[in-house]
């Protein structure tokens, strides 16, 4: 029984590092060539996988860059959510933190390309542009459960509706995935902050703050 075991999750982390690396090599040739120029036979070759390894993974190129968004997703959820378990973090330091979250995600040409040139396909192709956009309706609502945690936690009364909020935070990672690379990091930083700081404070305190100054 043990032995079936070690053999089955031996397996499946196998398995694993294969759909790993054909990830990898998706989201890098995408970039590079563009979604009509990254075949399946050169990403499986690119990974070191045959054609067969690619599809026993995945049933199409289609299928992939779902999965590639969903990992990108899913990183973003694991980073902003830390905000709703740790009530004691500053604006400042959610600032900070998030920063480092965007300056992984954003600063290279690699991951600037990768999602233009998905959004470009999802432009020219209508049946991928069904899939592409429900998926974006998820994320959205998504992270619109995020932020509406994260005002809980931290007791705040939000300055604008929170499916806006989660929205413009959305626009804003792809956005500045396009901005990034080529520009200072720290102009991009001031303009998170000052996004995060306009929305993210509590209403109430900013209406007592100018009672207290015309006073």
């Amino acid at each position: 029984m043990t032995q079936q075991l070690e053999r089955s999750t031996s397996r499946a982390k196998s398995q694993q590092q294969t759909r790993d690396a054909l990830l990898q090599a998706g989201a890098a040739l995408i970039a590079q060539n563009g979604f009509a120029g990254a075949s399946v036979r050169d990403i499986a070759a690119r990974a070191g996988f045959t054609q067969g390894a690619f599809y026993s993974n995945f049933q199409s190129k289609d299928e992939l860059v779902f999965a590639i968004m969903r990992r990108l997703f899913q990183h973003a959820y694991d980073s902003i959510s830390v905000f709703s378990k740790d009530a004691s973090k500053s604006t400042g330091e959610m600032v900070a933190e998030a920063s480092a979250w965007l300056q992984d995600i954003c600063g290279s040409d690699e991951k600037a390309q990768l999602e233009a040139e998905i959004s470009l396909h999802a432009m020219r192709d209508a049946k991928f542009a069904e899939s592409y956009f429900a998926l974006l309706e998820e994320h959205s609502e998504k992270m619109t459960k995020i932020v509406e945690e994260i005002a809980k936690a931290r007791n705040m009364e939000l300055c604008a509706p929170v499916d806006q909020i989660a929205k413009g935070m959305i626009a804003m990672a792809r956005g500045l995935k396009l901005m990034m690379p080529h520009n200072d990091p720290k102009t991009v930083i001031e303009t998170l902050a000052i996004f995060l700081d306009a929305t993210m404070r509590s209403c109430s305190s900013d209406k007592s703050g100018a009672g207290d100054q015309s006073a």
